[in-house]
């Protein structure tokens, strides 16, 4: 139950910051350029994964070092959101090299994912060596408190 209760805590907030760029973006006096329309987009997408990225973590499965795959996914996940949003923030400075901004943004969904997989990768293979110790030692789980 308190699993669900999370899933559903953030995707409530995924949906209001989404909502609220939205927002920011068509009431506010922003030009809707080329660069800030494709600015929206690579923002949005940020977001979505961001929050997509944090309903994942709550179902890593056993096949993970969970405290690894947690630590390493969330800050990857929110320095891929900070870097697009400062690169949102100065989008107006490629207005002249649209394919430049895009290919930044690229570059930045590219370094995302390959740190994301390289995570999940040695995750899964701490894990799998743990185990490996765990069965040496005689005991599936390790013991609480002590060393």
């Amino acid at each position: 139950m308190q699993s669900k209760n999370g899933v559903i805590a953030i995707s409530l907030i995924g949906i209001i910051v989404i909502a609220f760029t939205l927002a920011t973006f068509f009431l506010l006096e922003i030009e809707k350029s080329v660069v800030n329309i494709w600015a929206l987009s690579f923002l949005l997408l940020s977001e979505v994964t961001l929050f997509a990225g944090l309903i994942s973590l709550r179902f890593t499965g056993e096949k993970h070092n969970t405290l690894f795959v947690r630590a390493g996914f969330s800050v990857a996940l929110s320095l891929y959101f900070i870097i697009t949003l400062v690169s949102v923030l100065f989008a107006a400075s490629f207005e002249e090299h649209l394919k430049t901004f895009i290919l930044i943004e690229l570059a930045i969904i590219a370094l995302f994912v390959i740190a994301a997989i390289s995570i999940f990768t040695w995750s899964r293979g701490i894990a799998r060596r743990n185990e490996v110790d765990m069965t040496k030692i005689g005991t599936k789980e390790p013991k609480r408190g002590s060393f």
